[in-house]
């Protein structure tokens, strides 16, 4: 990383105000440093006063997409018996190469403190918590494309808070090899290192050798990030669930279901992975465990 590619910041105290905006449905006007942010906010039964332990669910929707269409990949999922959980769906603010900061709709390109989607993890989380309480050991993040590599940002700037992580066709820029990989579009890039004291399992899913997106000036290769980052995650202590199903650059209908399931193996802290002696029987044969430390 170059050396603008600090570490973040904490996020400032925040007003009331903006958590009393908080309610089931499309949460405007919600103020972080000074700009108004927006997200879809899908809550469980039961979800109606403080001083709950509630697990949360961060999805982040991919370039061009938006909250509305994103959300209901997990949305319906809110009330399942395993683990109910609050999901936060937040919209993008459209970023773009002639933007400030530069991105793929989100701050995810060039980590400068303070970065405005960590700052938004932050404040949402802290409302939530303020006005129906989070459990802590419960907290994740997921996304797909372009809000997969947030996510997988997320993990390399509050990696300290999360449970886990899953990324479809995501990328860490953390990881000299994968900004290698872009040419010239790698002078956009530059993140912190990867702490190593973050060992949370990530579900790292791709769909093969036409899982790519063109860049105008380069080629994204999630297959080829992906090759990258299951040694580079496995090498710093993570355990990795991967998944290659060979369907481009998509969220397949099977693995839709296995994402909050893996969440709900997987609180924070927990080691060695619950799936590491065998992955569930609805796993898709595509699936292998790749247990943190080996090759």
């Amino acid at each position: 990383p170059t050396p603008d590619a600090a570490p973040d910041v904490p996020e400032p105290p925040i007003m009331s105000s903006s958590c009393d905006l908080l309610a089931a449905g499309t949460v405007t006007d919600f103020m972080v440093d000074g700009a108004p942010r927006s997200f879809l906010l899908t809550l469980p039964t039961g979800a109606t006063a403080p001083g709950g332990r509630w697990p949360v669910v961060f999805s982040w929707h991919g370039f061009g997409d938006n909250a509305a269409n994103f959300n209901p990949l997990f949305a319906g999922q809110v009330n399942n018996a395993a683990m109910p959980f609050i999901l936060v769906t937040p919209s993008s603010t459209m970023l773009g190469p002639g933007t400030v900061p530069v991105g793929i709709d989100w701050d995810q390109l060039r980590v400068v403190p303070p970065n405005r989607e960590a700052r938004l993890f932050d404040a949402v989380l802290r409302c939530v918590d303020m006005r129906w309480g989070v459990d802590r050991d419960r907290v994740y993040t997921a996304g797909f494309s372009a809000g997969a590599i947030l996510s997988d940002l997320l993990g390399v700037l509050r990696g300290d808070q999360l449970a886990a992580v899953a990324s479809f066709s995501g990328g860490y820029f953390s990881n000299p090899a994968n900004p290698m990989t872009l040419g010239i579009a790698r002078s956009f890039i530059a993140w912190p290192p990867l702490p190593a004291a973050h060992r949370y399992p990530q579900l790292l899913a791709y769909g093969g050798a036409r899982d790519m997106v063109s860049l105008g000036v380069a080629t994204a290769r999630f297959d080829v990030f992906a090759a990258n980052d299951i040694p580079y995650l496995r090498a710093a202590g993570h355990d990795v669930v991967e998944c290659n199903h060979e369907m481009a650059h998509t969220v397949p209908t099977a693995m839709r279901a296995q994402v909050i399931p893996f969440f709900a193996a997987h609180p924070r802290g927990r080691t060695p992975s619950a799936w590491g002696a065998a992955l569930p029987a609805g796993m898709p044969s595509y699936c292998a465990f790749r247990a943190a430390g080996g090759m």
